[in-house]
């Protein structure tokens, strides 16, 4: 070790600690693991939370340590030693006392924290670092916890499988109010969906007291889960989303969660027509997505095509030009399919007018003088 670390660390000499500083980088780079690991003893000792003159030392120490390891970019040589007096401070208290004034250890986690991470899209150094990460997010430090969750965001978006192994724990922390690790939410889904399925009624019992942005991650996880076809879970979901679709910053997105369910398996969204007919005319603007949903629940069967024929037809009636092909496609693809319902006129209506309102005004005459089998 440099002798002149090795001095104010043996001595605790406070006085010359500030003497460190004026070392370069380079001349003192191959002391910093045997250097930390003198730290992790000094601040491991009975007496460390009481002695200021030893905090103060340490606290110096660790700021010329870390900056330089930034400046020599030696994470990689140095991480192991870090990480080790990063995980020794969760043997101590690090819950704030008093007027959230940090304890001692705490401190030195926070200190080290960014360090560290900062370097999230170093796999070397995060496979070394997440384990830890991850347990300081149950020990009830808020600051330290909402810090660890930034940067374990960062870590996410660059290699969501070195937390693919703590998904668990992090759902738990979610669930104990840590909303900003929602964000990783949808990434560790792709690796490990089982902890988000089994906690997803819990999860979305949150949404009421979530921000917009907050409530954006966890929408973006259902729709995760209504690609892979997580039926069981979801149609705990529509309830839910659907109270949620009025609110703009999220109409599209639930949309397309409930056309994508509605893809393979419409029945779920049946009993909920009433209210969806009921939100597609109060917002015209989502016509499209209803169309998709309302033609897709038509296919279950002649009754409930009748009733999503209906709902088409009148769209097709009111609504802007933009929006008429799609209206349509989807009012053919079930008369198609229920060729009793226009019967042999079917297709002579489609031809007989290039007017989208004389169109509906023909499938109206056509569905309500027709009636279904069962009313004949």
């Amino acid at each position: 070790m440099h002798h002149l670390f090795g001095l104010v660390l043996a001595q605790r000499d406070l006085s010359r600690a500030g003497d460190l500083f004026s070392l370069d980088d380079a001349e003192i780079e191959g002391s910093l693991s045997e250097a930390l690991e003198q730290i992790r003893i000094i601040s491991s000792s009975a007496d460390y939370q009481t002695n200021d003159n030893d905090q103060a030392v340490v606290e110096i120490c660790i700021t010329r340590i870390t900056t330089a390891i930034r400046e020599t970019e030696s994470i990689e040589k140095h991480g192991k030693a870090l990480v080790a007096l990063w995980e020794s401070c969760l043997e101590h208290n690090l819950k704030p006392s008093g007027k959230d004034e940090d304890t001692p250890h705490a401190k030195i986690a926070s200190d080290i924290m960014s360090c560290i991470l900062q370097n999230y899209s170093r796999p070397s150094v995060m496979a070394l670092a997440v384990p830890v990460a991850v347990k300081f997010l149950q020990r009830g430090n808020k600051e330290l916890c909402r810090n660890m969750s930034s940067y374990l965001s960062l870590a996410a978006i660059a290699e969501a499988e070195l937390l693919a192994d703590h998904t668990d724990a992090i759902v738990k922390s979610v669930l104990q109010g840590n909303s900003l690790l929602l964000r990783v939410l949808p990434a560790l889904y792709e690796k490990q969906p089982q902890p988000m399925v089994h906690h997803l009624p819990e999860l979305l019992a949150l949404m009421g007291h979530l921000q917009p942005a907050e409530q954006h991650h966890l929408l973006r996880l259902l729709q995760l889960m209504a690609r892979r076809k997580e039926l069981g879970v979801l149609k705990e979901c529509i309830p839910c989303l659907l109270g949620l679709v009025r609110d703009p910053n999220h109409s599209d997105i639930i949309l397309n969660i409930l056309t994508e369910v509605s893809g393979y398996d419409p029945t779920a969204l049946a009993e909920f027509l009433p209210e969806l007919k009921e939100i597609g005319e109060t917002f015209p603007h989502l016509v499209g997505q209803m169309a998709k949903i309302f033609g897709a629940v038509g296919h279950v069967d002649e009754e409930q095509a009748r009733k999503c024929l209906m709902y088409l037809v009148d769209q097709l009636a009111n609504m802007e030009h933009s929006f008429h092909h799609i209206l349509l496609l989807e009012i053919k693809s079930l008369t198609d399919t229920f060729s009793g319902i226009l019967g042999t006129q079917s297709r002579d209506i489609y031809r007989m007018s290039n007017s989208f309102s004389a169109i509906a005004k023909l499938l109206v005459r056509q569905l309500e003088s027709s009636s279904t089998p069962s009313a004949r």
